[in-house]
């Protein structure tokens, strides 16, 4: 999968992944949104507008984490609820696929019918993107210290430091460090699986972590967006 590392487990979890997509797109989202139509009041389950677009898109989301396949009743229904609300793109996103003759249903409508996985396709450039822009300001401050790993860098009162530790540190925090290079990640520019050493507050080497996807990439530089510096701190005695 491109953005997450598993299936949802329940209805609500695939209604939280979703909202989860377009949340890390930047997307204003609502989960379980009541709106007004015609006829009444519906509550919707993946609200969000893209406010970034010229256009201000609005997206309606249905999440069917049935165990059958969804039928055309749900795909009627749907289309009405766009209509009532002039959305401009409506997703079905279904556990188990659809029934023979949905697909005709939406023929010539603004309203797809995807998977979970599906999902994640459309949206993979603008979510990798979106994180790119999230966590590369917390790489520039790491680059004065990174961009001397090919030699050894001296403290402020001019002792060398340790040019063994000051590669581990690289190597330990690169995910975050590559970032300050890269606007956005291009399609194939990393490689997964990829292995990096982790270190504790000694900066001594404890074990070794293997990130497997995009997923895993963006959830480490969380993870570690304030470690990385105060390590690097630490082992230039800045602190």
């Amino acid at each position: 999968m491109k953005i997450f590392s598993r299936e949802p487990d329940t209805w609500k979890e695939l209604q939280d992944f979703v909202s989860q997509i377009f949340k890390e797109c930047a997307f204003e989202t609502e989960v379980s949104k009541v709106v007004n139509l015609v006829r009444g009041k519906k509550e919707i389950d993946v609200y969000t507008e893209d406010n970034s677009s010229d256009y201000k898109l609005v997206i309606l989301v249905e999440c069917k984490y049935w165990n059958a396949p969804i039928n055309q009743e749900v795909i009627h229904a749907f289309r009405t609820v766009i209509n009532d609300l002039g959305a401009n793109i409506g997703y079905i996103v279904s556990k188990n696929g659809f029934q023979s003759g949905c697909y005709e249903a939406v023929e010539k409508t603004n309203i797809k019918l995807v998977s979970l996985k599906e999902l994640e396709e459309i949206y993979h450039l603008k979510w990798r993107g979106e994180m790119v822009k999230k966590y590369s300001p917390y790489s520039k401050p790491l680059l004065p210290y990174w961009l001397c790993s090919s030699s050894p860098g001296k403290t402020a009162n001019g002792k060398v430091v340790d040019f063994n530790t000051q590669l581990l540190l690289s190597r330990a925090y690169s995910p975050v460090c590559d970032l300050a290079l890269r606007d956005y990640f291009e399609e194939g520019i990393v490689k997964y699986p990829f292995s990096i050493p982790v270190i504790n507050d000694n900066l001594e080497p404890t074990g070794v972590l293997e990130i497997k996807n995009d997923r895993e990439y963006f959830d480490f530089c969380e993870k570690n967006k304030e470690l990385a510096l105060r390590h690097h701190k630490i082992l230039f005695e800045e602190i």
